[in-house]
C-alpha cells in the first residue's frame, strides 16, 4: 500500500512550481479521481516538462499510451477522427488531465490531441505510472470501478447517437431532439453538440438537394415527350446528360404545322441553377415565335432583342435552330454561334453545315443569316453541344471533332436511336469514369418522305 505525503514545498522543488499545491485540483479529475491525493502527488512528482508550439501534435489517434499529460500552460484541444472528418471534443485548459485512460487500458489512442497556441504539458511515462499501480494495494481496483462508471455514464449517450444516426438516414430526425444528448454530462456532450451541428447542415443539404430536384423534374417537362410527325415523313431522337442536377443545355422539336418541323439545339453559358433559368427563358421565346410563323432568321432575331433585355449577368445562348419542311425535304437554318451540325447522306458521305453568327443574348444589335439546304430521303442530321466533342479522358485527352465523325459515319444503317447512342457510347468509353466537364446534348433527325 502506497502511504505518500509530499506536500507543496517537494512539488515546488522537485516538479515544478506551476504544480505546487494543485494536486488535489488534479486529482478530482479523470482516473485520478478515483485514485486519491496522495497516488497523484506521487505521480506527478515523476513527471517532466515538455513545450508545445502552437499546432503541434501531442498524440495521435491510433498511437499506443505511452504516457499520461497534465496542462500546465495554455490550451490543448482534443480530436476524433470520424473517417475524412475531424470532430473537435473538447478543448482542455491548464491543471486538465488527458491520456490516462490510454496508460492503464493499454488501448490505442482514440482520439488527437494538438496544441491550441503555445502550451506547455507535463509528462507522466506509462512505466512510472503502473509501478505506482503495482505497489498500490488500492489502486487497481479503482481503475477497473472508474472504467466501469465511464462506461456506464456513456451508454445511453451513444445508444441515442446510434439511433440518431439511423434516422437521419433515412431523414427523420428532428434536430431539436438532440438537445437532449448535447445536455448530457460526461464525455460526450461535446461530441453531441458537434453532431447536431452536422446534422443541421446535413438537412440543410438534403433540403437542398430537395429543391433541386424539384428543379430538375420542371426543367425535364418543358422536353417535348413525343413528335407530332407520321413515321413515314421522319424521325427524331434526342437526350440530354446535365452534369449538375439542372443543366445549360436543351434540346427541342415541334411541328409548327402539318408540313413544318421546329428543331433545336442549344448551350447557354455557365452552369447550374442560373444557366437553367437563361434556358427556360429562351425555350420559351423561341416556341412563341416560332409558332407565330416566323423564317428561323427572324425568329432568333426576336428572341435575341428579348434576351439581351436587362441581361445584367451577361448571359447568352449558342444555338442551331431549323424549320424543315417535311414533304420537300427544304430546311432553312441558323447557326448563332453553335457546334456546326453534321449531314449524313444516304451514301456515308458526312459533312458539318456551314454558317455560323453571334450567340443570342450577347448583344442587342445581332443579325442572323439564314441557311437553305435540300435534304434527300434517307439523309440524317446530328446535332450536339460542346459536351459531346470537349469531354475528357482521365488523362486529360479531348474527345475532339475527328472521334465524333468516325463514329458518325459509321451510322448510316442504324436505326435512328441507335445511331445517337453509339456516339454517346463512344464519349462514355473514352472518359471511362472520369467526372464529366460539361452537359452533353445530342439531337437525330431522319428525313423520310412520305412521296
Amino acid at each position: 500500500m502506497i502511504a505518500i505525503t509530499y506536500g507543496e514545498a517537494f512539488l515546488s522543488t522537485i516538479i515544478d512550481p506551476a504544480l505546487a499545491g494543485a494536486a488535489g485540483a488534479i486529482a478530482s479529475r479523470g482516473l485520478f479521481s478515483a485514485l486519491g491525493g496522495a497516488f497523484t502527488e506521487a505521480a506527478l512528482s515523476l513527471g517532466q516538462r515538455r513545450k508545445l508550439a502552437s499546432g503541434e501534435v501531442l498524440f495521435r489517434q491510433g498511437d499506443p499510451g505511452d504516457a499520461a499529460y497534465v496542462v500546465l500552460e495554455g490550451l490543448l484541444e482534443v480530436w476524433i477522427d470520424i473517417g475524412a472528418e475531424r470532430v473537435r471534443m473538447a478543448l482542455l485548459e491548464p491543471l486538465e488531465l488527458v491520456g490516462e485512460i490510454a496508460v492503464f487500458s493499454g488501448q490505442p489512442r482514440i482520439a488527437t490531441v494538438t496544441a491550441d497556441g503555445e502550451a506547455t504539458v507535463l509528462v507522466i511515462a506509462r512505466d512510472s505510472l503502473l509501478d505506482l499501480v503495482q505497489r498500490s494495494g488500492s489502486a487497481a481496483q479503482a481503475i477497473i470501478t472508474d472504467l466501469g462508471r465511464r462506461l456506464g455514464s456513456v451508454n445511453m449517450p451513444l445508444a441515442f447517437l446510434s439511433t440518431a444516426t439511423q434516422l437521419l438516414r433515412t431523414e427523420q430526425l428532428d434536430t431539436d431532439a438532440l438537445t437532449e444528448v448535447a445536455r448530457a454530462t460526461g464525455d460526450l456532450g461535446p461530441f453531441a453538440d458537434t453532431f447536431a451541428t452536422m446534422v443541421k447542415e446535413i438537412k440543410s443539404k438534403q433540403e437542398r438537394r430537395q429543391d433541386m430536384e424539384m428543379a430538375r423534374r420542371i426543367q425535364q417537362s418543358v422536353l417535348p415527350k413525343a413528335l407530332a410527325l407520321a413515321p413515314s415523313l421522319g424521325a427524331v431522337a434526342a437526350t440530354v446528360r446535365p452534369m449538375k442536377e439542372v443543366g445549360g443545355d436543351l434540346y427541342d422539336y415541334f411541328m409548327i404545322d402539318d408540313t413544318h418541323l421546329a428543331f433545336a439545339v442549344a448551350d447557354v453559358s455557365g452552369k447550374g441553377v442560373p444557366a437553367s433559368l437563361f434556358m427556360m427563358m429562351f425555350h420559351t421565346a423561341l416556341r412563341a415565335v416560332a409558332r407565330s410563323g416566323l423564317a428561323p432568321a427572324e425568329a432568333l432575331g426576336r428572341v435575341n432583342a428579348q434576351l439581351s433585355e436587362d441581361n445584367d449577368e451577361c448571359m447568352f445562348v449558342t444555338a442551331f435552330f431549323g424549320i424543315l419542311d417535311v414533304e420537300s425535304g427544304t430546311l432553312a437554318y441558323v447557326n448563332a454561334g453553335h457546334n456546326p451540325t453534321y449531314l449524313l447522306k444516304r451514301g456515308g458521305e458526312l459533312s458539318p453545315l456551314p454558317g455560323s453568327g453571334i450567340a443570342v443574348g450577347f448583344t442587342a444589335k445581332a443579325t442572323y443569316r439564314e441557311h437553305r439546304l435540300a435534304l434527300s430521303p434517307g439523309d440524317r442530321l446530328f446535332l450536339y453541344t460542346d459536351g459531346v466533342t470537349e469531354a475528357f479522358s482521365a488523362t486529360r485527352d479531348m474527345f475532339g471533332e475527328e472521334r465524333l465523325e468516325e463514329v458518325l459515319r459509321r451510322g448510316t444503317d442504324l436505326p435512328l436511336r441507335d445511331w445517337m447512342d453509339a456516339v454517346l457510347s463512344a464519349v462514355d468509353e473514352f472518359v471511362a469514369g472520369a467526372e464529366p466537364s460539361d452537359d452533353i446534348t445530342c439531337l437525330a433527325l431522319d428525313f423520310r418522305p412520305a412521296r
